[in-house]
């Protein structure tokens, strides 16, 4: 079990709808099955309140036994960014975003930074979210085993 309780983790991309979703579906199922308590939301940068996730990944994440047709989008702009511990982007471009609302750089992680982030699948197939599911499969599995190193938290990558 983690030393920190109650770990609040943010997953963002553009219109939420796609990636973060995704990220924080599969991030929340691997922390929960690693005995990590952390509540794992997302939000977008560009994202308009209430929109569903898209059909492509409800469908990804059915796959995977995960349901995303509850989830509505919300802006990062409407949330407390403070109440989170860790904040992961899925591009370079999104990481700016947030320390331009004043996190710092610590507390942010671009996600598959050493691929150039998660390229949005918005508007692909199937085959396109299924990679995008795929990718995030082993993104989320750095992430979990960086935070069961004692509940801690890694540096920044990429930022």
């Amino acid at each position: 079990m983690s030393d920190r309780p109650g770990l609040r983790l943010l997953c963002v991309c553009t219109g939420n709808t796609c990636r973060s979703p995704m990220l924080a579906a599969l991030l929340g199922e691997i922390l929960g099955r690693n005995g990590i308590q952390a509540v794992v939301e997302s939000a977008g940068t560009g994202a308009f309140e209430g929109d569903a996730a898209s059909h492509g990944a409800v469908a990804a994440m059915a796959r995977r036994g995960i349901d995303l047709s509850r989830h509505r989008s919300r802006p990062l702009s409407a949330l407390d960014l403070g109440r989170y511990d860790h904040l992961y982007a899925v591009s370079s471009r999104h990481a700016a975003f947030i320390r331009a609302q004043g996190v710092p750089p610590a507390r942010i992680t671009v996600v598959a930074a050493d691929r150039g982030g998660i390229p949005d699948p918005w508007g692909g197939d199937d085959a396109v979210y299924e990679a995008t599911a795929r990718v995030l499969e082993g993104e989320v599995a750095r992430i979990a085993s960086t935070l069961s190193e004692g509940g801690r938290i890694g540096p920044s990558q990429g930022t």
